[in-house]
């Protein structure tokens, strides 16, 4: 999904978002993603999957981030400038959701 948010990015710059990942590898794997998929934002590394799990997508036993990868649970969270949360989409496991997303703000 992070091919998704980077094949989108020069919409997400225009808009003034400025977008993050999450990777559930240590520093050096999470680096090591990002250069890979050649991303354009910053990725949070949370090894101990805390972020995943309060929202939902995580648990520490399983051996992926998302949980349940075939019912997707990738959620995505706009916050604005003042700390508002403007948008809260609780599953952007394809493509046309962040597209969708990105008409509406």
């Amino acid at each position: 999904m992070a091919l998704g948010y980077r094949d989108h990015a020069a919409i997400f710059t225009e808009k003034n978002i400025i977008m993050f990942g999450v990777h559930d590898g240590n520093l050096e794997a999470s680096r090591k993603w990002v250069q890979e998929e050649n991303l354009p934002f910053a990725v949070l590394s949370d090894p101990a999957r805390l972020l995943g799990i309060s929202v939902g997508m995580s648990s520490k036993t399983d051996e992926r981030y998302v949980k349940n990868s075939s019912e997707g649970r990738r959620p995505a969270v706009v916050i604005n400038e003042l700390g508002i949360i403007c948008a809260w989409e609780p599953d952007m496991n394809q493509t046309s959701h962040i597209a969708d997303l990105l008409a509406r703000l």
